[in-house]
Formats: C-alpha cells, structure tokens, sequence
C-alpha cells in the first residue's frame, strides 16, 4: 500500500489537473485533507501523472479504513468518507452558483454552462463514472422501432408498493428525501447516500426566483442526465403549472429534453414525495415514433404515435398555444371514462387518469414538442399492481414503476439479470434443468418459450438480449390505455380534443 502522503498528493494533483482546484485554494484543500485523516505534517512530493484517480481513491480509504476513520469496509461507508475528501476541492454553493451564473453570462451559451457543471460532477466522481461504466447498454429493434436496453449495475430495482408506501409516510427525518436541499454537503449514512460533494446549481422557473435547483444524477442512465427540483419539499403532481415549467426550462436550457414523471401511484417514478422533473442531452427512442393520425389545433398540430403506450404529440411554435393545447388534452384525459375499455377515471373520489409530460425545443424550427403520454394507476383484485401496469407474467425482467425514463423507451431493468442471463444461456447450451436453479425459478415460463438459433455463443447473447427487448416491448404495451385494437376510441378520444 502507498504510503499516505503520497496518495494526498496524488490527489491534490488529480484535483488541479482536473480543474477543479484552483491554485489559490491549494492550501486551504491540502489543510482539510490532513484534518480529515487525523494529520499535523505534510510534505509537497512529486508524483507520476497522469494520476490514476480511482487507484488513489482505493489507496486512501484503505488508510481511512486502517485508521479507523471508516467504521466497516462496505460502499456506502466508504462513500461516504470518499465524498467529503472531494469536499476540499469544491467550492461553497454560494461560489459554485456565482460561477456557473458568470460562466453562463460570459459565454452566453446555456450549454457550455451546464458542460462545465457536468464535468465538474464527474470530475469529483459525484457523477459515478465507474459504476456507470459496468452497465449494458444496446439496443432493441422492435415492432415499434428502436428501444434501449441498460441493464443497470448499480442500483437494486424497487417494488411500486414500497414506492407508494414511502409517498404516505410522514416527511420525517433529515434529509426529508434524496432530492432535497438539505442533501447539500450531507456526510451519508449506510442509508442515506454521501452528499459532501454534492452541489445545486439555483434556477428561477415560471417567475419563483431560486425556487428550483438544478443537478445531475450521481447514476445517469443518459448523457448528461440532470434533475431540476422544486426546493421546497413537496410531492409529485402534473398541472398546468408543470407545463408553463417545462416550457421555461427548454427556453433556458434549449439543448435539453425535460420532462415530469405523473404524481399518481403505480404510473409515477420512484420518488413520488418531491416534486421534480428529469431531463438531458439525449435524444429517445419516443422521438423517432411514427404519426398514426394528425389533427389540427388553434396554432399547434397535434399527432397520435405508433407506440407502446399511448402518446399525443403536440407540436407548435407559440408557447402559449402550445401548453393551452397540452392543458386541454389534460383536463379532457382527466375526465375520460370508458367502461367498456377498463378506463375510469376515478372511483371513489380517487382520480385514476393523469399524464407523463415531456418536452423539447427543436433547433432547427424553434418549435416546442410535448409528448403527453396517457396514464391510468387503477388497481383491482385481479391486478392489484394496476390494470395498466405490467402483468406480473413479466415481473421477472421489469416490476418497478413505469415512469418517465421507461415510458419514452429506455428500460432500465435490473442488474440481477446480468448473472440469470448467464445462467439461462448456460441452461439453453448444455441442457442443464433451469428448475434445478433457485434463481431461475422467476424466469422458468419464459425459459420455456425459448429456442436458441445455433451453437453459436455470440448469437445466443444476441437472442437473449433481443428476447428481453421483446418483454420489455410488453412492458410498455402493458401501461397503454388505448391498446393496438382500440385505435378507434383512441382517434374518437383526440378528436374531441382536437376537432378536425
């Protein structure tokens, strides 16, 4: 193990040629540093570049560890002291924001402003490029174009029933959420994930000056995957508030798609407790969907998509227009009930319907893109996770919530399936009984459907991987409310919104 005094000068010079310490604050970091391993003494040496951030991290927390500065050798723990060593590098949040407000101002390119916070992120390893790294992406071609797969490393998949518990539960603890103010600068606890490096930059959205915070996600499943959050902490909801939102940040952030997962049970994300949106510089499988039917508004189109679940696409150039369309296709969803389709749209006093918004401003024609997806969360006996949820026949590949993320046809799915995968190959290959296999004992009605093409081991990944697409296909089919053989009512619904 290297000795520590060089592993803290490695570091130092890591943060200086990362940018992130600026030679003014030189000693004010390296007096931290000693501070938080216990040290009075320190010596400048000379270290071999480029230095390799992730080995000095291990050296360190290894000594940490040795030290008993770090109580037991398990992630979160060693997160959390990781994370306030990063500390010394960063500026206060006050400075970070007058930073990234003079960046912005200087450069006038919201873009650059936000690739300098995005670099920032990652250089601290708040963003967990590592992890992020293991993940597998590819992607599946399907009946309704191309969807991508990621398999997610690092991260265990969550049950909508928890998520819905969490969201009636009392707000009680500190920090309240993941999402909220008070997770700037917070050490972590095995529960709780480190905040130490984690800095919001403050954004005025729809007129409430600093009333939102903009970050990225510590396990981006996108490029530049950011978090816009209202500061103070309340829970999910789609209004029309959230539409004049969306369409602010797009006129601040024109490179970035946003958009807001639904506040309702079952067809919400996994944080139903903080109202929040999620955005990035990516382009979705949604985007490339195909135009079924076309109506025509008061300054907008509006567009009915060949897709899993069941979007209306509002297009226009006048904002106001455009959420005044979006508002209207919204308050008519809301009252939508067709029986004869299982769509209520309350029972109760219980409001079932709502809608996934997701926004982008075009480049080329300065044009805002609405994607409203339809969503209804009614649960009955037979379907107690939602009529419009998957079937549990599919729990074996997705059980979450199908939010915003899956909805706009990026699957995160969970990182158990990487190890069954493997075994079911194996099973397929050698003719091993999956029944034999506790692990498999999920997937066995689906193992059975399954025929591989050859003997070939690099088409058998292949075929399992296009085979999980496939369920994840039906995932998606699962959440529509209008399926494929009502069309009709679906046109009929649009067209009341949109006469022609």
């Amino acid at each position: 193990m290297k000795r520590l005094t060089l592993l803290l000068n490695e570091l130092i010079r890591y943060a200086e040629d990362a940018k992130i310490l600026d030679p003014y604050d030189r000693e004010y970091a390296t007096n931290t540093l000693l501070y938080l391993f216990g040290l009075d003494s320190f010596t400048v040496e000379a270290v071999e570049t480029p230095v390799d951030f992730f080995a000095t991290m291990d050296g360190l927390l290894a000594h940490a560890l040795k030290k008993g500065l770090i109580a037991l050798d398990v992630e979160p723990l060693r997160d959390n002291f990781e994370a306030k060593l990063m500390d010394a590098f960063l500026p206060r949040p006050a400075e970070l924001n007058r930073q990234f407000t003079a960046f912005l101002n200087w450069q006038e390119n919201a873009g650059l402003a936000t690739e300098w916070f995005y670099q920032l992120s990652k250089a601290t390893n708040y963003i967990k490029t590592a992890r992020i790294a293991k993940n597998i992406n590819y992607v599946y071609d399907g009946k309704y174009g191309k969807l991508d797969i990621t398999i997610n490393l690092s991260k265990p998949e969550k049950d909508p029933k928890l998520i819905a518990l969490a969201q009636q539960q009392s707000a009680e603890g500190y920090p309240k959420c993941a999402l909220c103010m008070e997770n700037v600068g917070f050490y972590g606890t095995l529960e709780k994930a480190p905040r130490a490096n984690h800095r919001v930059i403050s954004i005025t959205l729809n007129g409430e000056v600093d009333g939102w915070g903009f970050q990225y996600s510590p396990y981006a499943y996108f490029n530049e995957h950011c978090i816009v959050l209202k500061k103070e902490h309340i829970p999910m909801k789609v209004d029309r508030t959230t539409f004049l939102e969306l369409v602010d940040f797009v006129d601040q952030f024109p490179h970035y798609l946003i958009g807001s997962n639904a506040g309702l049970p079952i067809v919400g994300g996994s944080i139903l407790t903080h109202y929040h949106f999620q955005g990035g510089n990516y382009v979705f499988p949604i985007e490339a969907a195909r135009t079924i039917a076309t109506f025509k508004g008061k300054g907008v189109k509006a567009e009915l998509l060949d897709w899993p679940l069941s979007v209306v696409k509002i297009t226009g150039k006048n904002p106001d227009k455009v959420i005044d369309a979006v508002d209207r296709l919204f308050e008519a969803w809301k009252k939508y009930d067709n029986p004869d389709l299982d769509i209520r749209a309350e029972s109760e006093g219980e409001p079932h319907n709502t809608v996934t918004p997701i926004l982008r401003k075009t480049d080329a024609y300065g044009d805002y893109v609405f994607y409203v997806v339809l969503r209804n969360n009614r649960a009955t006996a037979e379907r107690p996770y939602g009529l419009f949820h998957p079937r549990d026949d599919y729990f074996h590949i997705k059980k979450e919530n199908i939010g915003l993320i899956e909805v706009m046809g990026l699957a995160v799915l969970p990182g158990r399936l990487k190890a069954e995968l493997d075994l079911i190959r194996t099973c397929l290959f050698d003719g091993v009984d999956p029944a034999t296999l506790p692990e498999l004992e999920k997937h066995l009605p689906w193992i059975r459907t399954l025929a591989l093409p050859d003997r070939d081991p690099s088409h058998a990944d292949a075929y399992l991987q296009a085979e999980v697409g496939r369920v994840f296909e039906c995932v998606l089919e699962d959440c529509g409310v209008f399926k494929a053989e009502m069309a009709d009512a679906f046109k009929a619904f649009a067209e009341s919104v949109f006469p022609r």
